[in-house]
């Protein structure tokens, strides 16, 4: 089913949410992320919803930028959705430490 949201608005919530978790994290100790429930919930979903945009991104706009694992963000998006209880702090952390910085510099680069 074809998402009627454009290209140019998912890529605002995905930024949002990317700059969200930055804020959330910012600070923290993967001790102290594993033992805060709020914001390992909360950066969980953001993670969640940067999924969720990604899976109505169209073809031609992920074409852009080949190298971000699309895949992975919608996979990590069924996850959480449907077995939260799976996903552990550290690969959250990993995600929001990591890859967040990648996806973050890969999306402004195209403005």
């Amino acid at each position: 089913m074809q998402s009627e949201r454009s290209d140019p608005g998912l890529l605002a919530e995905i930024k949002e949410s990317a700059r969200l978790i930055d804020l959330y994290i910012h600070g923290l100790s993967l001790e102290a992320f594993d033992r805060d429930m709020l914001h390992r919930d909360a950066t969980a979903f953001r993670l969640l919803m940067i999924g969720e945009a990604a899976i109505h991104l169209s073809d031609a706009f992920k074409a852009r930028v080949p190298h971000l694992d699309w895949r992975g963000m919608i996979s990590l998006r069924h996850r959480l959705a449907h077995d939260y209880g799976s996903a552990s702090s550290l690969v959250l952390w990993t995600i929001a430490n990591e890859d967040m910085a990648e996806l973050r510099h890969a999306l402004e680069t195209l403005d």
